[in-house]
């Protein structure tokens, strides 16, 4: 267990490195990425990448019904035409009848014929709150230009094409912003850089000389600089930045969290941690310094991350993040009762009760408490770990006799879960494909096909179901159904070769899909076994060979190495052929896919 935790939370590392975290990985980095978007600089206290850049600050919390008061803002009086009057009036009461999508179309009619600043700024403040990124640009960049002088507007402005990904337009409107000792806009189309193309941060890195010249004493400045050095992989030249802004500043943690990660980045962990924990001499009460540094000791050092994170839940005993963190940290080194009694803890607040149940219902089963098990992964009815538990608990269930139970508790979950329905449909004929139900299985994906007709999930696990039963021709039937709503479906066009080179002599037809797939999934180890496949049944066998040995490195699979072995067989390279497959047998000596090869090519 504690080395799994280990490994676990070695994956977070390098928080912009990967799309998906370990459950302890996850927790850490969203508490560490918390706020960095679009806080000023005082107040900036992470510096990584965040889906937080997507928020402008013009946005408010929508309530459940919203309406036009909400968003608020006197504008000038002056007169209209009556046509204007009119289109103003109806926006006005479509707003109070929370009807804004109605609200913006008019607001919109009229911002381009009038040009007025204050129906302007208004249509710009409803397209913020209802997320309408093409009219939100339109309509900021003609605020900024109708009333040159507003803050709000150029700062909206600059969020705008920040996240439309035009760096360079906006960074006129960061400066403005910044000469008014405004620093949101700059932080957030740096942060938003990271999207960029190398050329396009190059261009921004450019204009800081300038920048720096016009304002020597804004912090902003260095910080964004470094900010860019790093998205452009100038660690070196980002720590030297860094260095200056740490001898000037009086808010030290956003550079001290920006020079860690530095360090850290360049493969010196022992020095990021270090510095860290340096830094912590001065500021033992950081929350997310200290957090960082229990993130970088997880890596080697588990037990030292433990203590860490306690002493963090001992200053905020009432943040449900932290206590979670340190329930799997205490799970992962063997701290069983402890991790028990957090996990429990849990369940009070409604941001972690699931996840706790979930946690929960995971210890239950190793302990093989049956009750335990049946009770937490219920009380899992909503969030992330929603679909998990339901996977968990049927197969549970399956594996105690009780298939007749799991099926009916995942029917209830689809009636209560409409919205989960899809994913819930194949939970369910995946547990009949296991025991060999395939009949039930195809019939009961039939039934939610004839639901979400659609569903490219639902029709690609028909079609895999259709080829285990033999009906080539349905499975094929699926395939196609799904590459008539996504051409380009690389999962698809793959399969669909392959199972054209498998079960009938088209090979030319299955060659062009699977190079198709390949195009679009470059890499791709499944693709380029089935490339090499097709080409061997084309007699192409140096190509052949070829493909499958860099499938086979890249991906040691059975399926893999009996394909290997047949073409390095076939064309009396024997010994080699032998040796692949003896690489799977050593694992699985009764495998399926190798012996049944080996059987039939008398190599036995």
């Amino acid at each position: 267990m504690q080395e799994q935790a280990i490994t676990q939370l070695r994956e977070i590392s390098n928080p912009m490195k990967k799309a998906c975290f370990n459950p302890l990985a996850l927790v850490l980095a969203i508490l560490l990425t918390h706020g960095c978007a679009t806080q000023p600089l005082e107040n900036t206290t992470s510096v990584e990448a965040s889906d937080q850049t997507e928020k402008l600050e013009a946005e408010t919390p929508k309530d459940a019904n919203p309406t036009i008061e909400e968003i608020q803002i006197d504008y000038p009086v002056r007169p209209f035409s009556t046509e204007s009057l009119y289109d103003l009036l109806v926006a006005e009461l479509a707003g109070i009848r929370n009807d804004l999508p109605l609200s913006l179309d008019k607001y919109l009619i009229q911002a381009r014929q009038t040009r007025d600043p204050g129906v302007v700024s208004r249509a710009s403040r409803i397209a913020a709150y209802l997320e309408n990124r093409e009219a939100l640009l339109e309509m900021s960049l003609l605020w900024s230009e109708v009333e040159p002088q507003s803050l709000d507007a150029h700062s909206m402005a600059s969020l705008s094409l920040s996240r439309a990904g035009r760096y360079i337009d906006a960074l006129p409107h960061a400066e403005f912003c910044l000469l008014r000792e405004h620093n949101e806009p700059l932080m957030t189309l740096i942060i938003s850089a990271n999207r960029a193309s190398s050329a396009q941060r190059e261009t921004l890195l450019q204009q800081y000389p300038r920048l720096k010249t016009l304002h020597p004493n804004n912090e902003a400045l260095l910080l964004t600089e470094a900010i860019l050095l790093r998205q452009q992989s100038r660690l070196a030249d980002a720590i030297e930045i860094v260095d200056q802004l740490l001898e000037t500043t009086l808010i030290k943690e956003p550079a001290i969290m920006l020079k860690a990660q530095l360090l850290h980045q360049m493969g010196n962990k022992e020095a990021a941690s270090n510095f860290l924990e340096q830094s912590l001499v001065n500021a033992p009460g950081n929350r997310r310094l200290r957090l960082q540094y229990a993130r970088f000791l997880a890596e080697d050092d588990l037990q030292g991350a433990h203590q860490q994170l306690t002493r963090l839940v001992e200053e905020y005993p009432n943040d449900p993040e932290l206590i979670y963190t340190l329930a799997l940290a205490s799970r992962g080194i063997g701290l069983r009762v402890e991790a028990l009694k957090l996990f429990a803890q849990l369940i009070q607040f409604p941001s972690t009760a699931a996840s706790a149940h979930f946690e929960l219902g995971t210890m239950a089963e190793q302990e093989k408490n049956i009750e335990s098990v049946l009770f937490h992964y219920r009380q899992v009815l909503s969030g992330p770990k929603f679909l998990p538990a339901a996977v968990r608990l049927s197969k549970f269930m399956v594996n105690h006799g009780q298939m007749k139970d799991a099926r009916l508790y995942l029917q209830k979950l689809r009636l209560d879960n409409p919205q989960q329905a899809a994913p819930l449909y194949q939970i369910e004929s995946e547990l009949l494909a296991e025991q060999q139900l395939l009949d039930d299985a195809y019939h009961l994906l039939s039934e939610a096909i004839l639901l979400e007709p659609n569903n490219i999930q639902l029709l690609y696990m028909r079609s895999m179901l259709s080829e285990q039963k033999n009906d080539y021709v349905r499975s094929e039937a699926d395939l196609r159904a799904i590459l008539v709503q996504d051409s380009d479906n690389a999962m698809a066009l793959n399969a669909l070769g392959y199972t054209l080179t498998v079960h009938t002599d088209r090979y030319e037809e299955a060659h062009e899909l699977i190079l198709r797939a390949l195009e679009l999934n470059p890499g791709d180890p499944a693709t380029i076994d089935s490339l090499g496949w097709v080409f061997y049944q084309l007699g192409k066998y140096d190509k052949a060979i070829h493909h499958l040995r860099q499938a086979m490195e890249k991906m040691p699979d059975p399926e893999v190495a009996a394909h290997l072995g047949e073409v390095l067989w076939v064309t009396g390279q024997r010994e080699e052929a032998t040796s692949v497959w003896r690489t799977i047998l050593e694992k699985d000596p009764e495998n399926d896919a190798v012996r049944q090869t080996m059987k039939r090519l008398k190599a036995e």
